[in-house]
């Protein structure tokens, strides 16, 4: 007893005097991926591996600045599984030592599970999970990525707002396009714009023949149009005098283009024709020389980066020269710039935009948004951690609070236990960049 009590005194001393801090606190984090072990398919176990490459950077990074909190992970192999995933979940939520959750990664695998962070009060924070409502009907449950509802209402208002756009067209793939679609009609309406046709489209079904004709009939019927290339001495007079928004009147003239009245004077462009006592031409169709106007752009929140292709090629073909609104699901590079000649003006929200280009992972564009979601998922709680939130319920108040949180590759913001931020892409003559963060 006597040696034992000298030996502590003695350690405590060494300790004291050589400087050395010491952290008698120690959490876990629980995280919940698709390893996809019972698979023997290699491209099943991609996503799984790009993840925790990412969270082990991440922790590595964290463990190298010496932090006063010594922190461990726990891995579990969700299999894609949500039985598997309850279990996994109910695992963490009965080890007092687990403070949080980074996964499930599908929505699948947490829609009917997310009863077990409330039950457990764990937090349970998903990096890729886009159902609507999922974390906003959930206490503990966090959504770093935006949901459907939330991306369609973003491109909406951006389009409205930035752009002065009011009339639209939209075309979407009829499932997973749709929970976008719904929304972006939603808060188009709610803002006194137009939503003037929907066409919807069956996964896989290229080519879109009758789609793009019925849009394509759609932008011309609406539209009313004034021929540069057959005006009157009076009209050429009036037009003249007249303040046109759309290019100036010599260069229409000597082009002899047919140009959409809402493109030459906006939304009020009937009554400013009536005031003229000029009269729409008729235009049957397209043609080369005709520009529209009264449609303001389509909206296509595309299935995958890999049917933009396809969609462009068509678009093209049709002869429709409007802008374009994406999903995020537009936002790969590479895709677009090979199919430059088929798009000119394309504008998408982005929950994923890297500054300068990585070339530490050595992982390709398709490859890479896996690495930064686990990387930045796992940092985020890292650093609240570095907060002092040692408990699942600070940690769990802590990220309700949450805004303007710069991670490597977005923003979060926080509402209702969701992240509410986006990038706005544009494509123009072949270029990518980003204009703006958008809510």
């Amino acid at each position: 007893m006597k040696l034992t009590y000298i030996m502590k005194i003695f350690v405590l001393l060494l300790i004291i005097f050589s400087g050395v801090s010491v952290s008698f606190s120690q959490v876990k984090i629980g995280v919940a991926i698709p390893l996809m072990t019972n698979s023997s398919d290699a491209s099943e176990k991609k996503t799984g591996e790009q993840l925790l490459r990412g969270i082990n950077d991440a922790l590595e990074e964290y463990k190298k600045s010496k932090p006063r909190t010594n922190v461990t992970i726990d891995v579990e192999d969700t299999k894609r599984d949500p039985s598997v995933t309850l279990d996994i979940l109910n695992k963490f939520g009965s080890d007092n030592s687990v403070i949080a959750v980074l996964g499930p990664v599908y929505s699948s695998e947490l829609i009917n599970n997310a009863g077990a962070a409330v039950f457990h009060k764990m937090p349970v924070i998903t990096p890729t999970a886009t159902v609507n409502f999922l974390a906003k009907n959930n206490p503990y449950v966090f959504q770093l990525n935006p949901t459907y509802d939330i991306r369609g209402r973003v491109m909406a208002k951006f389009a409205m707002k930035e752009l002065g756009m009011k009339n639209f067209i939209i075309l979407s793939e009829d499932t997973y396009g749709k929970n976008f679609a719904d929304s972006f009609r939603d808060e188009v309406e709610k803002n006194n714009g137009k939503i003037e046709d929907t066409e919807f489209y069956v996964k896989d079904s290229f080519p879109l023949k009758i789609q793009f004709e019925s849009i394509s009939n759609i932008i011309f019927s609406k539209d009313k149009f004034i021929d540069f290339g057959n005006l009157t001495a009076n009209q050429n007079d009036k037009l003249k005098k007249a303040s046109l928004r759309f290019s100036d009147f010599d260069s229409l003239l000597n082009a002899k283009l047919t140009v959409s009245i809402y493109r030459l004077f906006g939304k009020n462009a009937e009554k400013i024709m009536d005031s003229l006592k000029i009269y729409p031409s008729p235009v049957s169709g397209i043609k080369p020389g005709i520009i529209t106007g009264y449609i303001d752009a389509v909206y296509i929140p595309v299935l995958n980066y890999t049917d933009v292709p396809k969609i462009c090629e068509e678009y093209a073909a049709a002869g429709i020269d409007i802008p374009v609104l994406g999903s995020s699901d537009w936002n790969n590079e590479k895709t677009l710039t090979d199919n430059k000649q088929n798009i000119k003006e394309l504008y998408f929200d982005s929950d994923f935009y890297l500054k300068d280009k990585d070339e530490k992972t050595g992982l390709s564009d398709a490859e890479i948004r896996n690495y930064y979601l686990g990387y930045d998922g796992l940092k985020l709680i890292l650093d609240k951690i570095s907060e002092n939130n040692l408990s699942r319920e600070d940690l769990n108040t802590s990220l309700e609070k949450l805004h303007n949180y710069v991670s490597l590759h977005n923003k979060i913001s926080i509402r209702e236990r969701t992240n509410h931020n986006l990038q706005i892409m544009s494509f123009k003559e072949g270029k990518l960049i980003k204009l703006k963060d958008a809510e």
